[in-house]
């Protein structure tokens, strides 16, 4: 049902998760090397938890991350199943909205766990935060007794993990402030750059990602592989796990970077090892293989279905097919005449829009930034993209409808809300900011903002210029 993370846990076994609230361990019956058995660990819905998008663990104690608290199961009896739990770490704010997440779990060398908590910016009705923990990395002692802010202007972080010289590494998603797909190093007490109206006055500067991923887009998990793994000659470098665009079912990716380290800082190369659709997480098991798992399809939201889909693979490395394989992703390369971008601009102008959607990677309008979307899309999946807006909507885009108190109705896209305003940016892409005492209802609307029809009249050559002059960008 939706698998959201592999991990591999104590005594060299796998643990999984479904986004449905199962935690099961996979394991290998007939010794064959390749698991064909799970059994349930633990089920979140028996002690009212949801979305175990976070795993880690020290000794026999696996730490789960869900929307409201970091739980601890433990397997006194070595059966496979849990039989004690407890509250590990629950001082965040708790929401319900299926977008924030306690996610990207990691115990540090200093024995303390890292975590993340997700943005609530797009969130009209999120929950109290006083001490301004959304959208950060913490971190709390081995006894769950104390924590820490450790760096904020965080967005969506489903991977994060240290090296084998304890540096630790976290992949963000491109939106919100953030011009790419970002691969970030953690330097303590930094800004980087999500929500920064949330910081004002706070921070002079914005801490850049160290390289930025390209291979797939909707980074997910993150690991190491072991420096005395080979696999192929990938002993130290980094996996990732790319979820895709949307709900583009074909899209998504494992991509890896190998790093160097110099006096002044890493260097970094991106590589594609396989194309896998919708992938939310991978680990190397105890043999050394990876194991990925692919999320499958959902709902909007990415909640599970009542029909299992999704599952998991295991990546074996094979000699023989060393050479065969691409050492670089594959872009189609577009050779497009001046006279049909300087056409496609000029629509691009007329059709307005250049009122919804910046080009420069930088200015944040009410949709969403267009700079470098021909690597991200094909001029197809573009295409489809202005038939059909409301069919895929970005998290941070969904529309917001405000019904104020005295009967007047805004609908906008929420860029910043906090205990006592929300920021809506109306069409237009002016901000207006709403005081929550004056507010007496809010919806999300699941409709795009961008409007329907916005081809009617071109020719084919037109559409064609157009479609030119935005993959070009």
């Amino acid at each position: 049902m939706n698998p959201i993370q592999i991990s591999l846990g104590p005594n060299g076994v796998l643990f999984a998760a479904n986004q449905s609230g199962e935690i099961y361990s996979l394991r290998d019956s007939d010794g064959d090397g390749l698991e064909d058995e799970a059994l349930l660990f633990a089920d979140l819905n028996e002690i009212g938890l949801h979305s175990p998008a976070g795993f880690t663990h020290k000794g026999d104690t696996i730490f789960i991350g869900t929307r409201s608290e970091i739980r601890a199961f433990l397997d006194t009896n070595q059966d496979g199943k849990a039989d004690t739990s407890w509250t590990f770490f629950n001082k965040f704010p708790i929401s319900d909205h299926p977008y924030e997440w306690t996610s990207a779990l990691s115990v540090g060398p200093d024995g303390w766990i890292y975590f993340v908590l997700t943005t609530d910016s797009w969130n009209p009705s999120a929950s109290p935060d006083p001490l301004g923990l959304r959208g950060s990395i913490m971190k709390v002692s081995p006894d769950g007794s104390q924590f820490e802010q450790v760096a904020t202007g965080i967005r969506s972080i489903h991977g994060m993990t240290f090296n084998s010289s304890g540096d630790l590494f976290f992949a963000d998603n491109k939106g919100g402030g953030n011009p790419t797909e970002e691969l970030n190093q953690l330097i303590p007490g930094k800004f980087y750059g999500h929500n920064p109206k949330k910081y004002e006055g706070k921070f002079d500067t914005i801490t850049a990602p160290v390289f930025s991923l390209e291979n797939e887009i909707a980074p997910g998990g993150i690991e190491f592989n072991s420096v005395s793994n080979d696999f192929g000659g990938t002993a130290g470098d980094l996996f990732v796990a790319f979820y895709g665009p949307g709900e583009f079912w074909n899209r998504g990716a494992v991509g890896r970077v190998k790093m160097q380290k110099t006096a002044s800082g890493f260097l970094f190369e991106e590589f594609p090892v396989a194309d896998i659709p919708k992938l939310s997480d991978l680990a190397f098991g105890k043999d050394g293989s990876l194991y990925v798992a692919h999320h499958g399809i959902s709902d909007y939201w990415y909640n599970a279905m009542e029909e299992k889909t999704g599952g998991f693979y295991k990546i074996i490395y094979d000699p023989s097919l060393e050479g065969k394989n691409p050492t670089v992703k594959q872009v189609k390369e577009e050779n497009f005449s001046s006279a049909s971008l300087e056409n496609g601009k000029a629509l691009f102008g007329i059709r307005a829009c250049a009122g919804c959607h910046a080009v420069d990677g930088v200015t944040d309008l009410i949709g969403p930034n267009l700079k470098g979307i021909g690597k991200e899309f094909s001029q197809e999946e573009i295409l489809e993209e202005i038939n059909k807006p409301s069919d895929r909507i970005k998290p941070s885009m969904i529309a917001t409808r405000i019904t104020k108190k005295d009967g007047k109705v805004l609908l906008g896209r929420v860029v910043y809300t906090d205990q006592n305003n929300t920021s809506l940016m109306l069409v237009g892409n002016h901000v207006v900011q709403i005081p929550k005492s004056e507010i007496k209802s809010s919806e999300e609307v699941l409709t795009s903002l961008m409007y329907a029809n916005l081809l009617v009249g071109l020719s084919e050559q037109e559409i064609k210029n157009l479609l030119d002059y935005i993959s070009s960008l």
